[in-house]
């Protein structure tokens, strides 16, 4: 029976829109509204603990769990959907990360995890209470970004692995079907750091290679270690997959720039420490794979288009310096998300869980230091990119300013509209944190903002004086101005002073339009 007036009459009842929600075997239920008025009977095709999918002689319908109950024989067990959720994706998430955080996630409840594999390699994690009942249970299905997306959209999970972040067409998918913006702060949230490396053998003599010499190396071009100045040698080519980060990654910042596509004689592995493994075991190879899964491989260091190295470490990772540095992503997407997949998400992006992160191989995302000592280089670096006295000057002052400072981490930088993207805005709240616990009493947090060179001397130095005052104006509002004591907070703009990148790339515009955060 379809009581239609009634229906129509309860806003926020029912929705006419199909949303992606768990999959189950279609069997006829009734839901009837919580005060009497309202009776659908139809096909069960989903629930996922806050809505359910029916299908009716009208078509699909979506309905609110928290205002109908369901009768029949097909309805679901509500506590088991509740406790229960999906994760798929990126191999080298699900593998290698979050194992650990689904254990540190039972150990903050006192608890421990029991793990079943299915033969298909999914993997079930029951989170225990203290007591032994079960307070959550996760499955994990692994293989590439391309299909936590895929997974996601489809409602075969409820959370998307990602080691890069969605695409414009995957953003657009979402957003068509009603699921909200994938690149939105409220849908994605970044878990952990890690960075692409070119790894060689620990035997092999080269240690720097130019982005001109990876990309002909890679599309075939260049097939004797003795063209880059290594011994007489044929070279060994490992990748991962088209779909994978660390391939994309390469691909996006050193391949396609310069219109060269992979060689079909390099060997694809279908994970990152399997290409390190490769590596490590071959003296004659280089491979791509990640700064988590570099295991016995060696790192080598990068030199750019316009002479600029970059060499993989964990600040430089952390500050996004490094020019192959990525984030780790979990998705989920617009609506229907059980509290307790809210709850992990929530875990796995505190200060708790990036804490334990490094023990993964990963890097988390609290706040580190480094000294003035550290950054010899890339000051070097500015004082032979400085044009005129104008610069060197500026150049001056700032050094003589952060003498006796030290620089954190939080390197905060925007989206396209302008705005301090989804990790600035985090790390913002970290600092906050940290300025509410007393961690900088008495002393002066330094706000600098740098940008590129595609404007006048003069209008960049206005431009990033007032990025600097918008982030310290964020800075206090998150921490409550009430709550700053005796902390000083100062922006000061620099213009295009400092570059971290080359501004002949798009990647290096968008390294050097930044804003810094330094402690004295």
């Amino acid at each position: 029976m379809f009581m239609r007036k009634p229906f129509l009459a309860m806003t926020g009842l029912v929705t006419c829109l199909s949303l992606a929600l768990t999959p189950i075997s279609a069997e006829v239920v009734t839901l009837n509204s919580l005060d009497g008025t309202v009776s659908m009977t139809g096909d069960l095709l989903g629930f996922d603990g806050d809505t359910y999918q029916l299908n009716m002689q009208m078509g699909e319908i979506s309905v609110d769990a928290a205002q109908v109950e369901c009768e029949g024989p097909g309805c679901p067990n509500l506590l088991a959907a509740l406790s229960s959720f999906s994760i798929a994706g990126s191999e080298e998430i699900g593998n290698n990360l979050l194992p650990t955080l689904i254990e540190v996630f039972a150990l903050e409840r006192g608890g421990d995890i029991d793990v079943t594999i299915e033969a298909d390699g999914t993997k079930i994690y029951n989170v225990l209470e203290g007591n032994g009942d079960t307070y959550a249970s996760i499955t994990v299905a692994t293989s590439d970004s391309a299909d936590g997306f895929a997974g996601l959209l489809e409602g075969s999970a409820v959370i998307g692995m990602s080691s890069r972040r969605a695409g414009q067409n995957e953003v657009a998918a979402f957003e068509g079907l009603g699921k909200g913006r994938l690149d939105s702060p409220e849908q994605e949230h970044i878990v952990a750091l890690d960075g692409v490396i070119v790894a060689v053998n620990r035997d092999n003599p080269v240690s720097i290679l130019s982005l001109e010499q990876i990309a002909r190396i890679f599309d075939g071009t260049y097939s004797n270690w003795q063209q880059v100045g290594g011994d007489d040698a044929p070279i060994s080519l490992f990748r991962r997959s088209d779909d994978a980060g660390s391939s994309i990654a390469l691909d996006q910042i050193a391949m396609a720039p310069r219109s060269r596509r992979f060689a079909a004689n390099v060997v694809v592995l279908g994970a990152d420490a399997l290409v390190s493994d490769a590596v490590a075991a071959d003296v004659n190879a280089i491979g791509i794979s990640s700064y988590a899964q570099e295991r016995n491989a060696r790192a080598l260091a990068i030199r750019s288009v316009c002479g600029q190295l970059f060499e993989p470490s964990e600040f430089s990772i952390k500050a996004e310096e490094y020019m192959l540095s990525r984030r780790m992503y979990l998705y989920t997407a617009k609506g229907a998300v059980p509290d307790i997949a809210k709850d992990f998400i929530e875990f796995a992006t505190s200060p708790a869980a990036q804490s334990v992160i490094a023990n993964s191989g990963f890097i988390g995302q609290n706040a580190s230091s480094t000294s003035l000592d550290q950054q010899g280089r890339r000051m070097a670096q500015a004082i032979v990119a400085s044009a005129g006295r104008t610069e060197l000057l500026q150049l001056q002052d700032l050094t003589a300013i952060v003498l006796d400072a030290e620089r954190l981490s939080f390197t905060l930088r925007f989206d396209e509209s302008g705005q301090l993207d989804s990790r600035a805005m985090a790390d913002v709240e970290r600092l906050a944190a940290m300025i509410r616990n007393g961690e900088f009493s008495s002393r002066q947090i330094l706000v600098f903002g740098f940008s590129d060179n595609s404007d006048g001397v003069n209008a960049q130095l206005g431009l990033t004086q007032d990025l600097a005052q918008n982030v310290r104006d964020a800075i206090v509002t998150a921490t409550g101005r009430a709550n700053l004591g005796n902390v000083r907070i100062s922006p000061i703009g620099y213009g295009r002073l400092l570059p971290l990148g080359c501004n002949e790339t798009e990647f290096g515009r968008a390294s050097n339009n930044r804003v810094e955060i330094w402690v004295k």
